[in-house]
């Protein structure tokens, strides 16, 4: 008894939700339409229900259709239009209020309704071939239906496409698995890049650079008889002129007299005033890395001289 109460509660449930769906639909048909027909298929045997609305909006004819299942995602819906379906939003149930399709005077489509559990179409013959009539074929219809004639936004013919999700994950689960497969290979093998020769081909050895230059600067020998020692030029006192050759010189080198002087600039109380570590020896490699960004920033700045820099950068990393 309990279970037949239960049985007929669901049934009460279904038949209320179908109902307020389907007055809902009618509301909003009345409220777009200023003049409609509506072609009606519910039949007891079946679980589902369909309606076809056409009329006028706009001064336009326009087609609409309203579907409910009895029981949520048994069936699904597709419009044939043009030799190809396409699909309408739907409920999460699977329902349908179309109150109007965008669709061309004269067109033929089809309303298909599927089975969800089988994909087979149902039979539904005077929804299938539906050749959209004109204006004046519909005005000569008679009993029509009055609306309010407000107007309503186009339902869009959708591509019928179903991404499935579960595909697109186990793809790329496989792709995923496919690329560890391979490093885990030219691990084991110490191939490409997990190789130390071909990791070190063509790579800038900034310790060896640096070593390079100041060895080049401390091995220079300059004899005093490769050179001709200018003496101090002075000014004419007649002309009050300077020497062209001077002149030039000091414009366009200045810097040449001062490169092998030292600036005075305190470097190592800087750095340490700075928070750096002068006992280069303990240091790691990323904190001296730090410390020559701020001796070329220095050197930059003129702060400290070529020389200066050279000369700590080899303490620097002096192995």
């Amino acid at each position: 008894m309990k279970f037949f109460f239960t049985f007929l509660s669901l049934i009460t449930l279904s038949s209320s939700f179908r109902e307020g769906f389907i007055q809902e639909y009618d509301e909003k048909v009345k409220e777009a339409y200023s003049e409609y027909l509506v072609t009606e298929h519910y039949n007891p045997d079946y679980d589902y229900g369909l309606k076809l609305v056409k009329g006028l909006i706009d001064g336009e004819i326009r087609y609409g259709f309203c579907f409910y299942s009895e029981n949520s995602r048994d069936y699904y819906v597709r419009v044939s239009y043009n030799n190809q379906n396409y699909k309408i939003d739907a409920t999460s149930r699977g329902d349908i209020q179309a109150v109007a399709l965008d669709l061309k005077e004269g067109d033929t489509f089809s309303i298909l309704v599927y089975s969800s559990r089988s994909d087979v179409v149902e039979s539904l013959g005077k929804f299938k071939n539906i050749q959209i009539m004109s204006k004046s074929d519909f005005n000569q219809v008679e009993d029509k239906n009055l609306g309010r004639g407000k107007g309503s936004q186009l339902s869009s013919l959708k591509a019928d496409f179903e991404f499935n999700q579960e595909w697109f994950y186990l793809t790329a689960f496989l792709i995923l698995v496919a690329c560890g497969v391979i490093i885990f290979v030219y691990y084991r093998r110490r191939q490409g890049l997990f190789n130390k020769e071909i990791r070190s081909q063509n790579v800038f050895n900034f310790r060896e650079f640096i070593s390079s230059n100041f060895d080049a600067s401390q091995s220079q020998v300059y004899n005093e008889a490769d050179y001709e020692v200018i003496e101090e030029g002075d000014y004419s006192k007649e002309s009050g002129v300077e020497n062209e050759e001077e002149t030039y010189f000091e414009k366009h080198y200045a810097w040449a007299r001062d490169e092998d002087e030292t600036s005075g600039f305190d470097l190592n109380g800087y750095l340490q005033s700075k928070g750096f570590v002068t006992e280069y020896r303990i240091l790691s490699e990323d904190e001296k890395n730090l410390i020559m960004l701020e001796l070329m920033r220095l050197k930059d700045e003129k702060r400290i001289t070529r020389d200066e820099y050279l000369e700590e950068t080899a303490k620097l990393w002096k192995k």
